[in-house]
């Protein structure tokens, strides 16, 4: 060998051994940079949408996020095992081979825009692009580069199903969505898991361009996209011949759907109620106690109720459903055209005779009487005050157990004037009924007939209470909710309180309440005197069910009456849903003593003048002297055509100035006995 040779040999291994010294040196110099430059990019995590479900962890509704998009996060095994191969094969195919850098898709990026003088392709690989996610920066070569270092270390620091994980749970999918979980529901109305092979590649699709690609907006160019999606698939291996035509072959049959898709896309009625989880919750999943029968068992029952009850002018209803036992809420519907994201379970209304009950267990609880014990039926005033019942008919002395039942007016008025209205408001506020004490209102005798407010939530809880055996336990509609019981009324006061309501014959007589007198149901209408809010709260010793009907907006319908229109759908309800045995839930208690009488015997009364069939006939004003013989106690009622002419002492007549026509002339006493004569008036 010349010196010559000798001399190139020596520079070549020089050269060799510099390159391969600065190769590493340059690996080196990449490995400690990699090690020791801090990585402080947190994962980027979207706004996550607040998901409600039902008891039995079923999706019930969703609510959109504090960034206004959906995105529902799902772990690496919720995802659709399609969506990650589909992704990894149009987005990365060597993404399981490579450390966060494809070098040899980088090398042949850039011989493809040296020898094009353009960018014709790049080397972004998944990793990159989970970067790019969590630090969005402007597209220049320095903020590329440092993307790419910053993939090499992600790569290191989360293993490959977390980065593709984090991915597909921050991409985005066209219009507001973010996720692989929304978009599966968004578009096909289904968990991301649940996902097919067609509809799993058309999403793998979406993010290189969202808006563009939306299938719902733009289905030739989704299908296109799938195509490629589907030729990367097979191009990998991930899928076969026949499974690739099988897939492309399928017609694009994504929609904008609601968010969870659900049969009435409202949660049966739930949805304004469960709202305000969003504020308390945020971007969570959330267990409710809703019990996936009765919630829809109970909508669709409302719903057929207020569908027939709309030609009258009735829009509106409003179901509570309480697990007795625990104080659970198995179901709340609200219904309402006009105020559709209005929670009418919390809106408060006039109570028409529902608080009776209350009234009646508070004078059990003082002694001021039993159920057997009597009532009087008849007109009575306080301080110019002359109230009448709903019927405008008095019924003499009847027991305290059918006065409740019955819902007479005047009866309850009088206890509540015996018991006071301190003590009444003290029996509602304890189990559970709070608004008409918290008013700081002087209602006086008005509390008996509906002159308080409460909502469909309160009654439903006082009413639990009462079939609880007078013990108190707030409503929950979380299950972890603490409460504590507490004791309200006596057992017994409950029991006989609930036992003047439970007739059977009575249930059974209202259309629907078959099952529920199987039951041995105790319930309660109500209707107020404006005939604005139909009530009816009906329960067993295991569910309690309140029902309101009426308008969102307060008008007023004929057809809003309680034993009329709320009646016949709280008893379906509660047979429906309560699926215990047939049998009765409370009796009466024996009699400790003698039966009290609270008013003097009925005695004989009779309408002096004018007489039976009487014609009258009218020379100017003429005024026609109504005189009556025997009855009870101090005072005498003269009603005409149910209208009340006048109240007088029973020894005194009282004058009538008529007007032509035909009457029907009724004389009360104060124990209820009436007496009645027909006249003309010409």
């Amino acid at each position: 060998m010349t010196g010559r040779a000798r001399q190139w040999r020596r520079r070549a291994l020089r050269g060799a051994a510099a390159a391969l010294l600065l190769a590493v040196t340059a690996c080196l110099g990449w490995e400690g940079a990699l090690r020791w430059i801090p990585y402080r990019t947190p994962p980027r995590r979207p706004a996550a949408a607040t998901i409600v479900e039902d008891a039995a962890g079923k999706d019930l509704a969703a609510f959109i996020s504090s960034e206004d998009t959906w995105c529902f996060p799902l772990k690496s095994e919720e995802l659709s095992p399609w969506l990650k191969k589909a992704i990894v094969a149009v987005e990365d195919r060597r993404f399981y081979d490579h450390g966060g850098i494809d070098w040899q898709s980088v090398i042949g990026a850039a011989w493809a825009d040296a020898t094009h003088l353009h960018v014709v392709r790049g080397a972004s690989t998944l990793t990159m692009q989970v970067q790019r996610l969590r630090d969005p920066r402007a597209r220049t070569w320095w903020n590329k580069a440092d993307q790419a270092f910053r993939a090499a270390q992600l790569d290191r620091r989360e293993s490959k199903d977390a980065l593709l994980a984090e991915y597909l749970n921050a991409a985005p999918f066209g219009g507001n969505v973010v996720g692989a979980g929304a978009a599966a529901w968004r578009y096909f109305g289904k968990r991301c898991a649940d996902l097919s092979l067609a509809q799993a590649a058309l999403l793998a699709g979406l993010p290189q361009s969202p808006n563009r690609l939306r299938p719902d907006r733009h289905p030739e160019a989704a299908i296109e996209r799938r195509h490629l999606v589907l030729l990367a698939m097979r191009g990998t291996g991930a899928i076969s011949a026949q499974q690739f035509a099988v897939a492309d072959g399928e017609p694009v049959d994504a929609r904008w759907l609601p968010l969870p898709q659900r049969e009435n896309q409202r949660a049966y009625g739930a949805l304004p109620a469960l709202a305000g989880l969003k504020a308390t919750h945020p971007g969570e999943r959330v267990r409710t106690t809703l019990d996936p029968r009765v919630q829809p068992a109970a909508y669709a029952l409302a719903k057929a109720q207020v569908a027939a009850l709309a030609p009258s002018g009735i829009d509106s209803a409003a179901v509570v459903v309480i697990d007795v036992p625990t104080g659970r809420l198995l179901g709340t519907v609200s219904i309402s055209q006009r105020a559709d994201a209005v929670d009418l379970t919390r809106a408060r209304r006039s109570t028409g005779s529902t608080l009776k009950p209350f009234i009646y267990a508070a004078a059990f609880d003082e002694g001021v009487l039993s159920p057997q014990d009597k009532l009087t039926d008849a007109p009575k005033s306080w301080t110019g005050y002359v109230p009448v019942n709903f019927d405008r008919e008095f019924h003499g002395t009847m027991s305290a157990a059918d006065a409740l039942a019955q819902s007479r007016n005047i009866p309850a008025m009088t206890l509540l004037a015996k018991t006071g209205e301190d003590a009444a408001l003290a029996a509602m506020s304890a189990a559970g009924v709070r608004s008409p004490g918290r008013s700081n209102r002087a209602y006086g005798l008005a509390l008996a007939i509906g002159g308080a407010e409460a909502s469909p939530l309160e009654l439903a809880e006082g009413y639990a209470t009462l079939a609880r055996g007078g013990q108190h336990l707030g409503l929950s509609l979380l299950p972890g909710d603490p409460r504590e019981a507490r004791r309200a009324l006596p057992e017994e006061v409950a029991g006989e309180t609930l036992a003047c309501l439970a007739d059977p014959a009575r249930t059974r007589a209202v259309d629907g309440g078959g099952a529920a007198a199987a039951l041995g149901a105790a319930w309660k209408t109500g209707t107020s005197s404006d005939l604005k809010d139909a009530w009816c709260a009906a329960v067993t010793p295991r569910i309690a069910v309140v029902v309101w009907l009426g308008n969102a907006g307060g008008q007023a319908s004929p057809a809003l009456v309680g034993v009329e229109a709320a009646a016949p759908l709280a008893l379906q309800i509660l047979g429906a849903v309560d699926s215990a045995p047939p049998g009765a839930a409370w009796q009466l208690a024996t009699a400790g003593g003698p039966v009290k009488v609270l008013s003097p015997q009925r005695e004989r009364l009779a309408v002096v003048s004018p007489r039976e069939g009487q014609n009258i006939y009218l020379e100017g004003p003429t005024r026609v002297l109504l005189k009556a013989s025997g009855g009870t106690g101090p005072t005498r009622w003269w009603f005409a055509n149910g209208a009340l002419l006048a109240t007088t002492p029973a020894a005194l007549p009282a004058t009538w100035q008529p007007t032509p026509g035909t009457y029907t002339l009724r004389l009360v006493d104060n124990a209820g006995a009436a007496s009645t004569v027909q006249v003309r008036v010409r």
